[in-house]
């Protein structure tokens, strides 16, 4: 494993989330590291969120998606990225993988093209969830060949198969300790109460569990390069 330096990464730097908590718990020290450093961060949620509560009468879909779209921007804001730099496609939650169409990635392209992207964080190929999985084949062909396509990890420690990890004839892992950004990246992630337990009416519904939240926050923070170029 490489410690991962911020400061060498090629800018503009973008993050791209399946979900609203995916950047704050994958990727969250190193986008507050980023920001401090005054570096330009934006961020790319590929689906609406609204499908982590579909019981729950107090937040239907269309108030839940308001909802964790604005607990999103709240948890950006705090690593350091503004709202002005934030793009929500509204794709839906549960069904990434329906979607990964060229309406689709002209959608990713016409987000990318505000601030040409140097480098990209992105789902990692095998992250056992498919939204996850599907978000990786959603931006495959969409990267301009000269980005750096760096892979995160949120389910994988928790959830992964042998078979789901990298091969170490695949990746160069990277990490990027948590340290002096771990209070940033905890009220980032803080920031998403509707995954918290803020839903009470919906006993099925998802929530964080604190292992993972605690497991975040010791980190290190896990980046997967590919020796082949990554999803570009």
């Amino acid at each position: 494993m490489t410690p991962l330096d911020p400061l060498a990464l090629s800018g503009p730097l973008w993050v791209v989330a399946p979900h609203p908590d995916d950047e704050a718990l994958g990727c969250g020290a190193l986008l507050a590291a980023l920001a401090e450093a005054g570096r330009e961060v934006w961020a790319l949620l590929l689906t609406d969120g609204g499908f982590s509560h579909p019981a729950s009468k107090a937040y239907p879909r269309p108030r839940l998606s308001a909802v964790r779209l604005a607990e999103w921007r709240e948890g950006l804001s705090v690593l350091g990225v503004p709202p002005a730099r934030t793009v929500a496609l509204g794709l839906p939650d549960g069904a990434l993988g329906e979607h990964l169409t060229a309406a689709a990635r002209a959608q990713v392209r016409q987000a990318f093209a505000q601030a040409r992207p140097g480098t990209v964080l992105l789902p990692w190929e095998r992250d056992p969830h498919p939204d996850h999985r599907a978000a990786w084949h959603l931006l495959r062909g969409v990267l301009p060949s000269d980005t750096l396509a760096l892979e995160y990890a949120v389910w994988l420690p928790e959830r992964g198969a042998d078979a789901d990890w990298p091969r170490p004839d695949e990746v160069e892992e990277l990490t990027f300790a948590v340290g002096d950004w771990r209070d940033a990246k905890a009220r980032a992630i803080a920031s998403h109460r509707t995954q918290l337990g803020l839903i009470a009416d919906d006993p099925d519904g998802f929530v964080l569990a604190p292992e993972m939240v605690a497991r975040a926050l010791a980190g290190p923070e896990r980046y997967f390069r590919r020796f082949d170029g990554g999803a570009s």
